[in-house]
């Protein structure tokens, strides 16, 4: 095998070689510190928690009338000055 000075040879098959579970186990210990890292608050499996004991302290979209319209109209007018920005 000719190799290049900053090459290295390929290791062989039989020695990278890894039992599935090991692989399995690998794949959702990344997945799970990953998420981990992506938490939006410290304390959100205990927040939704709270919604779910006190159903009257939580509010719905029902006790805002209008409010998903509004909302609506601000993101339509804040897409619009960005795409007026992004022609001037």
């Amino acid at each position: 095998m000719d190799l290049k000075p900053f090459q290295i040879p390929a290791p062989r098959p039989e020695a990278v070689d890894v039992p599935l579970a090991e692989v399995v186990a690998e794949v959702n210990a990344r997945a799970l510190r990953e998420a981990y890292k992506h938490r939006p608050e410290p304390f959100e499996a205990e927040f939704a928690q709270l919604a779910c004991d006190c159903p009257d302290a939580c509010s719905c979209a029902a006790d805002y009338p209008g409010f998903a319209e509004w909302i609506a109209a601000r993101e339509a007018a804040n897409r619009q000055v960005r795409k007026a920005k992004e022609t001037s």
